[in-house]
């Protein structure tokens, strides 16, 4: 029977846990074949992600966020590792769909569009480049 999934605090992990890709039941290699890699989880941290409540099996937290180019919006399924309880282990994910996105907007006041702009202030080195 499916439960609800709750808020995540990622000040309460200090690592993820990933599998090799080789290793039997890899989580990687899942999330992998969904286009989800660590660098994917990454930058869906270092941005606006926002917690959603949906049913879950296996997992325990659910976030949607943008990459990193705002290119691309994802929902990301986690679930405190087996291994030690301060790591945060993927569990499997997908590219956003409307719901997904629409809950996303309405937390954080922003509109979301594939061609929008990278929100991120732009670097001094960037600044000195477009000069």
């Amino acid at each position: 029977m499916p439960k609800k999934s709750r808020p995540l605090n990622l000040e309460e992990f200090d690592a993820i846990d990933w599998d090799p890709v080789e290793a039997e039941n890899s989580n990687l290699a899942k999330c992998m074949r969904r286009g989800i890699d660590e660098s994917v989880v990454w930058e869906v941290f270092a941005g606006d992600w926002v917690d959603v409540e949906m049913p879950v099996n296996t997992a325990e937290f659910v976030v949607v966020g943008p990459n990193e180019e705002r290119n691309q919006m994802w929902t990301l399924l986690f679930a405190t590792s087996s291994k030690r309880g301060d790591w945060l282990r993927p569990v499997t994910g997908w590219p956003s769909d409307a719901d997904d996105i629409t809950e996303w907007e309405n937390q954080t006041g922003q509109k979301w569009g594939k061609s929008s702009k990278r929100r991120r202030p732009r670097t001094e080195q960037k600044r000195k480049e477009s000069k």
